[in-house]
């Protein structure tokens, strides 16, 4: 989109925008529709040579924004500054996603001059690191390094980082021997480092899941989690004096401080009565008072609906996107209208998959619409038309009423084996793929020379004991059985499990050989082949109201392959309740009654198929089924 950007710098409007900015004037925009304010916000960020916070209305708005920036790509540093609390003085541990977004955001903060950081009213009330702090404890760590191997442990809790026996989530930190293992939250993944005596040997990425090395690095820095630090403070003490503050609605940001700091007060006055020892809402969250310092402090941006008459308007003029209704009649119709009325008019026409790009570009060629522009993957939010531009940005999932999702937040693995392993009791049965059924007899250290290791020990016939070391717990399971009842302990040293194992191979090749036969009749009798797509399936495709996951569509394009082979279908889709299933379906039955066929679907109950009616209802009524 790099063209558009340029474009719209040279617009009189922006130039205009821009000088009162650099001048230090307030100003009101008006016209901005759509994605078209994420556009502003970029070229703001890339021409004035301030810091830019843009302080959205809600936190839905912010992850919109956040998506819109991220898909256009941005210059300068970018943020994301999410809220920790949906309520005052909540008690709830923070989701480490978010905590991660707002450590980051006060690293680019420290390290930046120039930034551009998205917000929310509520995000900016609440605490964050002193930056002394901050800077000082993080942990700075390289391998060669020569670092007292006793001075770390501490430095690791100052992190705020928990000790456990084994990392399994984000926030922990192990030391078994010479290795310490740490998973912090600026990394996707927890980090192995070993010592040699008090040199760093190796550092490493490992897979939480199977605690094995993913791969090394030579120098990795650790920064620190102060959510429950007792020295705070807040966003304004990171703010340089040229800071630009956009407001996506300035009053409505007011009155969300206001009611968030009117019930701040409430909750801690009910605390009070209930005999509770609480700090008092400014030791929480910033004062209203610092809140309008910051007003009067800092230039200011906003493109509030209600007209403020002191401070300057522009009009940019932009247009929301056209309203087509979800139909694809009105949608050719309007590339239509503009191919013939502004053949110079520059159309483009953003989709969310080269699936639903093949889908536009096969219905733009079936009507011949010779229209100036272009069909390419990656949508906004909201698509918008500019004049002064001639310019029109439309997505499909508003030409078809569909649902756009927002981005998902990085999440941190977790070791869910590993959970299973610590919830083991002692002497439970386990099973070790390669040594067969033991029992568990906790966890001990081993030596070998210089190097200790963290193993499981599992006990198995006549005594004889097996140690498994961490790295290799996904070799082990808990045991299980039909029934239940007391499993017979393995023997060491003998072919008791290879011949269990070889037995049990010998029944699944008897199994396999029956389901052999029964296929090379199947492929012997034959099946119908059906058609491949035509307009019609990719029309009911193109006006499904959600957005398409990749395994989705991955099961959609190999049932219909499986369709169009003469060969029977074979095929059993498993999914969790809401993945999608149901469209997998009407897609396959769609296309069957293309070929002139008639579909039956067999559901469990009687609830369950009247919503499956009233769904293939909806998604076919402008079909002739």
């Amino acid at each position: 989109m790099e063209w558009f950007k340029n474009k719209l710098t040279h617009l009189p409007a922006f130039q205009q925008l821009a000088e009162k900015i650099q001048s230090d004037q307030g100003v009101q925009l008006k016209g901005v529709s759509g994605s078209f304010r994420a556009f502003l916000l970029e070229a703001l960020s890339r021409t004035t040579l301030k810091p830019l916070l843009y302080i959205a209305s809600d936190l839905d708005s912010a992850e919109k924004m956040r998506d819109d920036l991220e898909l256009i790509g941005c210059e300068v540093p970018f943020a994301f500054l999410p809220p920790l609390q949906f309520e005052p003085y909540d008690s709830v541990e923070p989701n480490p996603s978010l905590l991660r977004l707002r450590i980051e955001s006060v690293q680019t903060f420290i390290e930046h001059e120039r930034w551009l950081c998205v917000t929310t009213a509520q995000a900016l009330l609440e605490p964050l690191p002193l930056p002394e702090d901050f800077v000082d404890l993080q942990l700075y760590l390289k391998k060669g390094l020569e670092i007292s191997f006793e001075k770390l442990i501490p430095q690791l809790s100052e992190l705020g980082l928990e000790r456990v026996d084994i990392v399994e989530n984000v926030g922990q930190f192990s030391v078994r021997g010479g290795i310490v293992d740490a998973y912090v939250w600026n990394y996707d993944d927890p980090l192995r480092i070993e010592f040699f005596g008090n040199q760093i040997e190796s550092i490493r990425f490992f897979d939480v899941l199977s605690q094995r090395s993913i791969k090394s690095i030579d120098e990795v820095t650790l920064l620190p989690n102060l959510h429950h630090h007792a020295h705070k403070t807040f966003l304004d003490r990171f703010l340089p004096d040229d800071t630009l503050l956009f407001f996506e609605d300035l009053g409505l940001a007011q009155n969300t401080v206001e009611q968030f700091l009117f019930k701040a007060n409430q909750v801690y006055r009910q605390q009070l009565d209930l005999g509770r020892e609480v700090l008092p809402p400014e030791n929480h969250y910033l004062p209203v008072n610092r809140f309008e310092q910051m007003l009067n402090r800092f230039t200011i941006c906003k493109s509030d609906l209600v007209r403020d008459p002191q401070v300057g308007l522009i009009d940019f003029k932009t247009q929301p996107h056209p309203d087509l209704n979800g139909s694809i009649k009105l949608f050719i119709d309007f590339l239509k209208e503009r191919a013939q009325q502004q053949p110079e008019r520059f159309i483009l026409i953003q989709v969310t998959n080269q699936e639903q790009k093949e889908r536009f570009e096969e219905m733009v060629d079936e009507q011949a619409i010779d229209f100036h522009g272009k069909i390419e993957i990656g949508t906004l939010h909201n698509g918008f038309s500019i004049d002064a531009l001639k310019v029109d940005i439309l997505t499909d999932h508003e030409i078809f009423k569909r649902f756009k999702r927002k981005k998902a937040y990085r999440r941190f693995k977790s070791g869910e084996y590993l959970r299973q392993l610590s919830s083991l009791n002692l002497y439970d049965y386990v099973v070790h793929v390669d040594y067969g059924i033991g029992q568990y007899l906790g966890m001990e250290t081993i030596s070998y020379g210089s190097v200790k290791k963290e193993c499981i020990k599992i006990g198995y016939q006549d005594g004889d004991y097996l140690y498994v070391t961490v790295d290799r717990l996904n070799r082990v399971q808990k045991y299980s059985a039909e029934g239940g009842g007391t499993p017979k302990l393995t023997k060491l040293g003998t072919r008791e499990w290879q011949r269990v194992t070889q037995k049990t191979r010998e029944s699944i090749r008897k199994i396999a050989a029956e389901l052999i036969q029964i296929y090379a009749a199947r492929k012997a009798h034959g099946g119908f082949k059906f058609s491949e797509d035509n307009y019609l399936l990719k029309e009911l495709e193109a006006t499904f109201p959600y957005e398409e996951t990749p395994d989705q569509l991955k099961a959609i394009q190999q049932v219909k392959k499986d369709m169009e082979n003469p060969q029977p279908m074979d095929r059993l889709l498993c999914g969790d309740v809401g993945f999608g299933k149901t469209e997998v379906a009407l897609r396959a039955a769609f296309k069957a009654i293309l070929d002139g066929k008639q579909v039956a679907m067999l559901v469990p109950t009687t609830i369950l198929a009247f919503q499956h009616y009233k769904t293939f209802q909806a998604r076919l009524s402008q079909f002739p089924v």
